[in-house]
């Protein structure tokens, strides 16, 4: 409450349907003070007036009393873990909201980024320590009250970017970025991407986005405008509070690659063959001399009575 005069004030007093309610002042610089108003029963006007230690009560002010807020609608209904995506809240009587709390979140409710009668738009909170999907409760912060709210938002992993690749049209960069389809929801004004080049950093504009159902790939184009640089090697993409780095995968890269990945392979497998080589001949050398032994045995003479 402002006004004049007011460092002798105490209490505050309301009156509304038809009985009368006081709440201390906890925060009185003499021309403004802070005091918590109090429950009434009803909706419509209330007449306010301050006390002084006489008794007396001075100012005839009024507050109205509106019905407690409720939302119905929440837009995106989903987030990832890393939290900070804009959500958007619609339902009714929405200024008087403090802060939104998600459930099974650990991190304190968030402020309202911006506010009116209808809509509420504020920043997730990040779910940390989250390992698979979960649906989580919202409810609204009111004074000392907690308010529950008729939506639920499903927490899902980071989006994961794969690969991207560029090409030089004129004097603009046109740069498609692969991410893994998943069911975020993701559009353009949530991406942030720069180029870089030579550890400088080039603004490109995400335009356009679609995705290919029957490979479960999304693209994202962006175009880094005004530029003759040919190919960048790297990205930056943000979205919320996270930044994620993206190197190109060339023909190159994947040569080598291979060739890291093959060498090994073909070396176990030319001593699993020598081995099987060496196993197989001394195999058959043992069964040589076995069936000459043999032989000779049935060669040799049995001895005769005459010997004995």
């Amino acid at each position: 409450m402002k006004g004049s005069n007011l460092s002798l004030v105490t209490r505050v007093r309301i009156q509304a349907d038809c009985m009368t309610h006081e709440s201390p002042v906890w925060d009185n610089t003499g021309e403004n003070l802070t005091f918590h108003i109090p429950r009434v029963e009803m909706k419509g006007n209330a007449k306010v007036c301050v006390l002084l230690p006489d008794g007396s009560c001075h100012g005839s002010t009024k507050i109205n009393y509106e019905s407690a807020p409720s939302c119905t609608i929440i837009s995106p209904s989903s987030t990832w873990f890393s939290g900070n995506r804009k959500i958007t809240l619609m339902g009714s009587h929405l200024e008087f909201v403090e802060a939104v709390k998600h459930s099974k979140i650990l991190q304190e409710a968030r402020l309202p980024r911006n506010i009116n009668y209808q809509t509420l738009t504020y920043d997730s909170p990040a779910a940390t320590n989250a390992y698979w999907t979960f649906s989580s409760t919202l409810s609204l912060k009111v004074a000392n009250e907690t308010l529950p709210c008729s939506t639920t938002i499903t927490y899902y992993p980071d989006p994961e970017f794969t690969s991207f690749s560029s090409t030089l049209t004129g004097y603009n960069v046109r740069i498609t970025i692969q991410k893994k389809a998943d069911k975020l929801g993701m559009n353009i004004t949530e991406l942030s991407v720069w180029g870089i080049h030579e550890e400088n950093r080039h603004p490109c504009i995400v335009v356009d986005q679609e995705t290919n159902d029957e490979t479960e790939i999304e693209f994202f184009t962006c175009e880094i405008r005004n530029t003759r640089i040919a190919t960048f090697q790297e990205l930056e993409i943000a979205f919320g509070h996270t930044m994620v780095n993206l190197k190109l995968v060339t023909t190159l890269y994947i040569v080598m690659l291979l060739r890291l990945v093959l060498i090994p392979v073909v070396l176990i497998a030319l001593i699993v063959i020598i081995c099987w080589s060496i196993q197989k001949k001394f195999t058959s050398k043992n069964k040589t001399v076995v069936e000459d032994l043999e032989l000779r045995q049935v060669v040799l003479p049995y001895p005769s009575s005459s010997d004995h």
